[in-house]
């Protein structure tokens, strides 16, 4: 089982709010115009959700950051 100080383990509760704020701005539509001149407006821009480019690396932390309540306090 890993240690940490106390203080470690605020930043590390700072960190997984700051995820959470992420999150929530990255898990909507974001409009991204496309390329090339296109002359239906509505085939001018795609919705893209900006969250899947991240997914694989916000899990990691994500993941780490929960560990991280199991492990004991360093004295």
């Amino acid at each position: 089982m890993s240690k940490i100080s106390k203080e470690g383990y605020e930043q590390i509760k700072v960190i997984r709010n700051a995820l959470d704020s992420m999150y929530d701005k990255l898990n909507r539509s974001f409009y991204v115009k496309n390329e090339g001149k296109i002359k239906d407006i509505e085939k001018q821009y795609q919705s893209v959700k900006m969250f899947e480019s991240v997914k694989d690396e916000f899990e990691t932390i994500a993941g780490i950051v929960e560990e991280s309540s199991t492990w004991t306090e360093a004295k």
